[in-house]
């Protein structure tokens, strides 16, 4: 039924109809199925074939994650984070984050990097993945300064068989001063393992240009425009004075 839901949802092989995926996607959840469970939340959420209800969108999330799904554990970090169909609570939020990132699958990193770099990316406690820049679709500049450019961009993450939207900060030259990268990498690291409501970081990718990327999520307080400018461009004992 869920497979069902998706076609409706897509338009694979029928005409789009969100109505008729709610209602499939619905018929799966009342089966026990956790990603059904999860796709009613996101349609409740966003109003899509039913309408729209934020209370019942974090009860779903909330059923499914507590069935082992770790794209309903990322949704109700943000619902707790947000404050959406529920009271805002931080702790919480920080505890479904951290909770779904145990549980992720990373892709291994190469080789023939810099050493350093890559028993960063290996460490268990940042749960990091060296990520294809192909994996990337939809990307669009949202800020430009004299040390980096910041994407907004929609991330295919096969292995864990998720896509969502994250925020790509890419370190001019860095192709030519890793260590600068590599030290940038470990605060936005050290930051995102202490308050991961504030920030994510999932990964290191690169450019055609031999360009490092910071991968991340970032939490939503305004636009995503502004978001992305401001983190980028604080200093780091402001970051620091955040957490």
């Amino acid at each position: 039924m869920q497979d069902v839901s998706l076609c409706y949802y897509y338009g694979i092989g029928v005409e789009i109809n969100y109505r008729k995926s709610f209602e499939y996607c619905k018929r799966s959840a009342d089966l026990g199925n956790a990603y059904g469970m999860c796709s009613v939340g996101k349609r409740y959420n966003y109003g899509e074939g039913v309408d729209q209800d934020k209370n019942k969108a974090f009860e779903y999330y909330k059923k499914s994650a507590n069935m082992g799904s770790k794209m309903a554990m990322y949704n109700v970090a943000g619902c707790y984070r947000n404050g959406i169909g529920t009271k805002r609570d931080i702790q919480n939020a920080n505890y479904w984050f951290r909770k779904r990132r145990r549980l992720l699958k990373t892709n291994k990193s190469p080789d023939h990097i810099n050493p350093e770099l890559k028993r960063i990316l290996d460490d268990e406690k940042f749960k990091l993945s060296w990520i294809d820049y192909n994996e990337f679709k939809d990307i669009e500049e949202e800020g430009k300064g004299g040390f980096a450019t910041v994407y907004s961009a929609n991330w295919s993450d096969g292995i864990n068989h998720t896509w969502r939207d994250v925020a790509l900060k890419v370190i001019h030259n860095s192709n030519e001063n890793e260590q600068e990268f590599i030290q940038e990498l470990k605060n936005y690291c050290e930051i995102g393992y202490a308050n991961p409501s504030f920030l994510n970081c999932d990964g290191v990718s690169r450019n055609d240009d031999g360009d490092y990327i910071i991968v991340m999520q970032i939490a939503a307080k305004g636009s995503l425009r502004q978001n992305l400018v401001e983190v980028s461009q604080l200093e780091w004992k402001d970051k620091l004075n955040i957490l």
